[in-house]
């Protein structure tokens, strides 16, 4: 797999564990403030706070590039294929009628679809370089 898709994927892959991790603990409403306010710096319940607050933007920048992509086929293969993993890729490819080779073309489109939209421009411009083997 190409490096560039292997770091839009991580994005992605991370977006997915930090969602169910939330979940699992059942912290996505809100976090409590139990307790009182120490002298120090920074006390457990204000660094869960700015835990929530950092994981909750991390998602919400992923699910606005998510929503942000145009393609209705290339949201579904991001969500369903690569997040959730809800399908195989011979399951995707039967229900977009195509082979093996056309769908991992699809995928990677949406994939640079979802990087255009996260702002990893930099990744993008060098996909664009030509590649060089040694």
């Amino acid at each position: 797999m190409r490096k560039d898709i292997k770091e839009i994927r991580q994005v992605l892959k991370d977006y997915s564990r930090i969602k169910h991790d939330l979940k699992q603990v059942n912290f996505l409403t809100s976090p409590s403030f139990e307790g009182t306010g120490s002298h120090s710096n920074l006390n457990h319940t204000e660094s869960k706070f700015v835990n929530h607050a950092d994981f909750s933007w991390r998602l919400h920048r992923v699910e606005d590039a998510i929503d942000n992509i145009k393609d209705s086929k290339y949201r579904f293969i991001i969500n369903k294929y690569i997040i959730n993993k809800k399908y195989t890729r011979s399951q995707m490819c039967q229900r977009y009628g195509i082979g093996l080779r056309s769908f991992n073309s699809m995928k990677n489109r949406a994939l640079v679809e979802f990087a255009k939209n996260y702002g990893m421009d930099q990744l993008l411009d060098e996909m664009k370089k030509p590649q060089v083997y040694e």
